[in-house]
């Protein structure tokens, strides 16, 4: 039985249906409700298979009356974020561009980077393409503006702060000393400067910077000059009133996986940077112009929008549309279909680019099916009890027996898990002993699972042959515990057990898809290794050598191996040389130059 749809006006606004739970399965808007709603329980002669699917789940319509269009158009994109009905078209959780978040409806708010935009009553700003600047100015803030980034809960007793307090970069608020709404003022400039309202500060941080220049202190001056810089690179992103020449480029494809959409972004007439963002296709039939209309609806609602848009298909409520963008903006936006000429040849650059990220999100169910027949072969190859869903994988890597360093990878049913990756500084072995390196990773891994009561893996992984495997299996054995142990020496390629003691091995085909998941899996954990083992010395040899000039930071040592590539560069620049990396004063330049002239480098 259809539910009762006699009262619903006839005015504009937006509809939500539900299921006979109460949840929303399909939000929409429409200029006459009662017109529109009419329309799905009428004759189910021209419905298309997939709304007769959807009117039969029906138990209940919910309106909301807004005063015009453009309202409901917004409202309804909101709706479909906040609910993720099922049949409605809409942006999965993809990893775009990082936004600044201020989470003004909390006590003593705080600021961070985030790449996920919640309803969640925050203020957001972005996203942003230049990630360096952002974390720059975020860095500037905490200077001026002394607000919190941490994300500690306050809850009114007072505690000892942190470093950052002791170096001006936050009020502190954790310690009771100082007000709400001292700390809001701070807050709301904080707001008001990240809307774009920067020529206040700016020429405040100007007059700064010559007081300090007029008294020669001149790496004060520097470090102001800086901070001029990342907040005019900020701000320029941030303008409400886009260039002549910026444009986004949207193309999809549709797919069994899904809609793959692609935007590319110019500015100012260059390409500088791209999106790849993926859509569900909801339960209703949907054209390809019906798609992007709704990926445009939403993906604007928090995105900046440029004075054009080029798309491959006239969309449906171009003008609505139109008219909520300019609305947002502040300034007037054309979405239009190029046919020729330089926009054309972007926009089907851009198609292909969408073509082959579906293609490549259509592989992974492949990949995955792959890797479940992989797990199997390996159960019997093994002669596990259970295709082993979890394997963790250990390699080493080190020269001449210094800064030597463990790596564990982790793979579920087959595929990486790289949040669980961890990396082992070797601690009680010196000089160069593989086998007695990985006995002391190995033991390390195990004996905090037992202590944690975590969780055991199906099997684990060594990279090498039987020396690596029998100190391995030598701390398992210490620890009491009975785990699967295998390793892979690359020289063959052939399987190394701990089957009739250490040393038998098995030899599967170089066909064989188990085989080359094990491969797989061993290469990851040796680039993984290696990629920590260089950042290790790197790390090393940055401390030996820069820590004993004053006054240079993490930040300024990262500009300087930036700039000169080594620290042999650093140690061969002349004070000229140095003065043209950002941050370095002539002051601070000479420091340098005369610290590795005095101790020979």
């Amino acid at each position: 039985m259809p539910p009762d749809i006699s009262r619903i006006p006839d005015s504009s606004g937006v509809y939500l249906m539900k299921d006979k739970s109460d949840t929303v399965i399909y939000v929409g808007k429409a200029r006459s409700l009662k017109k529109r709603v009419r329309q799905y329980f009428q004759s189910p002669k021209n419905q298309s298979p997939k709304t007769k699917i959807l009117v039969g789940h029906i138990e209940d319509v919910e309106c909301i009356v807004t005063d015009s269009e453009v309202e409901a158009l917004v409202l309804e994109a909101n709706l479909i974020r906040k609910h993720k009905p099922r049949y409605n078209i809409q942006l999965k959780d993809d990893k775009r561009y990082p936004y600044v978040k201020v989470t003004i409806n909390s006590r003593f708010p705080k600021i961070f980077i985030t790449r996920r935009r919640l309803m969640d009553g925050a203020i957001y700003f972005g996203p942003y393409t230049n990630v360096k600047a952002i974390r720059k100015t975020l860095d500037i803030i905490s200077q001026i503006f002394q607000i919190r980034r941490c994300r500690k809960k306050i809850s009114g007793k007072q505690v000892r702060p942190c470093l950052n307090y002791h170096i001006s970069r936050c009020l502190a608020p954790c310690t009771g000393g100082v007000s709400e709404d001292e700390y809001m003022e701070h807050v709301m400039d904080v707001v008001k400067f990240l809307k774009g309202d920067v020529s206040g500060l700016i020429k405040q941080l100007e007059t700064k910077m010559n007081d300090f220049a007029s008294k020669q202190e001149y790496e004060a001056a520097s470090m102001i000059r800086d901070q001029l810089a990342a907040i005019k690179s900020l701000s320029q992103q941030q303008t409400s009133t886009a260039g002549s020449d910026d444009r986004d480029v949207i193309a999809a494809v549709s797919g069994d996986a899904g809609v793959s959409v692609q935007i590319f972004y110019v500015r100012d007439g260059n390409m500088v940077g791209r999106a790849d963002i993926s859509l569900t296709k909801g339960g209703v039939d949907s054209t390809m112009p019906d798609v992007l209309a709704e990926f445009i609806k939403q993906y604007y609602q928090d995105s900046p929008v440029p004075p054009e848009i080029l798309v491959e298909h006239e969309i449906p409520d171009i003008d609505l549309i139109t008219k909520w963008l300019a609305q947002k903006s502040g300034h007037s936006v054309h979405i239009h279909v190029p046919l020729r000429g330089h926009k054309r040849k972007l926009l089907e650059m851009a198609a292909k680019n969408a073509k082959m990220s579906m293609e490549l999100a259509q592989l992974k169910p492949k990949q995955h099916e792959t890797a479940q027949q992989a797990l199997v072969q390996l159960k019997e190859t093994l002669s596990l009890e259970l295709p082993p869903g979890r394997i963790e994988a250990f390699d080493i890597s080190n020269i001449s027996g210094t800064d030597a360093v463990g790596s564990m990878v982790v793979f579920e049913n087959g595929m990486s898990s790289k949040s669980e990756y961890r990396q082992f500084n070797i601690k009680t072995v010196e000089g160069i002993d593989d086998f007695a390196m990985m006995g002391e990773v190995v033991w390390r891994r195990y004996a905090r699972i037992v202590k944690e009561r975590g969780t055991m893996p199906d099997l684990i992984l060594i990279d090498g042959g039987a020396g690596q495997v029998s100190a391995a299996n030598g701390s398992l054995k210490e620890l009491g515990l009975d785990i699967p142990l295998i390793g892979l020496a690359k020289k063959f390629e052939h399987i190394v057990t701990t089957k009739k003691g250490t040393g038998e091995v098995i030899i599967l085909p170089h066909t064989s898809i188990a085989l080359k998941l094990l491969m797989q899996i061993r290469d990851e954990a040796h680039r993984f290794a290696v990629t920590a083992h260089r950042r290790r010395r790197s790390a090393k040899l940055t401390h030996s050598k820069l820590d004993g000039v004053s006054g240079i930071g993490a930040l300024k040592k990262r500009s300087l191996l930036g700039h000169f590539g080594s620290i042999d560069g650093i140690m061969n620049a002349s004070v000229e040389e140095l003065m043209q990396v950002e941050g370095i004063s002539v002051r601070l330049a000479e420091r340098i130059f005369e610290y590795f002239q005095n101790t020979g480098g």
